[in-house]
């Protein structure tokens, strides 16, 4: 799967390089802008609810690691302006800089999502144009022994399904790459012990995770495969409706193309079913290894 995939990027790609780029660059600003807006809330926090009184004096490299100097000089600053401006100022300062980068990255992620729109349509426009070159290409004797359903389907479903999946693809293969990144090296800055226990836990979670998206890329086969058939089926009614009023059998095909459809509404089901199962149980686990990074930092 993952073959086919780098495949299709070396094959229709190219041609939209440039989005792609563009993308990667929203995505990675959006980031460290996260970054930053999540590490203001501390300040802010400490300032409404007041739960530090320490006293902080300016350090400079030779005093302690980066680290510190940066964290003891932010605060030093923070409780400066508190001295000579008041709480509230610092207060609003601090709030209009959080809307401000809030806008920042919202913007940056509206970005990112709108440069993979001319990218995925592209992509799948090409795709739907190769397929029917190809379609036109073939011998007679295919159409004789393919059923016309099945290559409606390809062209139309199949393809529609081919788009979704390239654009989740890219942005696991762009988005989630440079979120982690961003995240390992903003939590080995903060805490290099704590980070590396997360990382052991991690894989317990990452193994649950792969189960369910085997599993649902197991039904989802299935149900387009009788959707492929629903097709044929209504393909062949409508071709063969001189025969079948002739010979009525208009029964029998009413109730073969009920069990046909009820399989793929079954198969449907089974799929939702496992795709609404799917968040609730990431969140329901990410929720345990939480729990247990806080147990083991405090």
């Amino acid at each position: 799967m993952i073959k086919q995939f780098l495949s299709l990027i070396r094959q229709f790609i190219p041609p939209y390089k440039k989005f792609l780029f563009g993308n990667l660059a929203l995505n990675l600003l959006a980031q460290i802008l996260n970054v930053f807006s999540f590490a203001l809330l501390i300040p802010i926090l400490q300032i409404l609810f007041q739960v530090s009184d320490t006293q902080y004096e300016y350090m400079t490299l030779a005093d302690g690691n980066i680290v510190d100097v940066i964290k003891n000089n932010f605060y030093y600053y923070m409780n400066h302006f508190i001295e000579t401006r008041g709480a509230l100022w610092v207060l609003i300062m601090s709030g209009v800089i959080l809307v401000v980068m809030t806008l920042l990255k919202t913007a940056c992620y509206f970005g990112s999502s709108a440069t993979l729109i001319p990218l995925r349509t592209g992509v799948v426009r090409d795709i739907r144009i190769k397929v029917y070159n190809k379609v036109m290409s073939l011998p007679l004797s295919f159409f004789s022994e393919e059923r016309k359903g099945d290559i409606i389907s390809r062209m139309s479903s199949d393809v529609s399904g081919l788009e979704t999946s390239l654009s989740n693809s890219l942005e696991m293969l762009i988005k989630n790459p440079i979120a982690i990144i961003v995240t390992l090296f903003t939590l080995f800055f903060l805490s290099w012990e704590l980070t590396l226990f997360v990382l052991v836990a991690m894989p317990v979670l990452a193994w649950a995770m792969g189960a369910i998206s085997r599993k649902l890329k197991r039904k989802s086969k299935e149900a387009q495969n009788y959707w492929g058939t629903l097709l044929a089926q209504l393909d062949e009614t409508l071709g063969g409706l001189r025969i079948i009023k002739a010979f009525l059998a208009e029964d029998k095909m009413k109730e073969r193309f009920a069990t046909i459809n009820n399989t793929y509404r079954n198969a449907v089901i089974r799929m939702s079913i496992r795709q609404s199962a799917a968040h609730p149980a990431s969140e329901f686990m990410g929720t345990c290894i939480i729990v247990i990074v806080m147990w083991a930092g405090g």
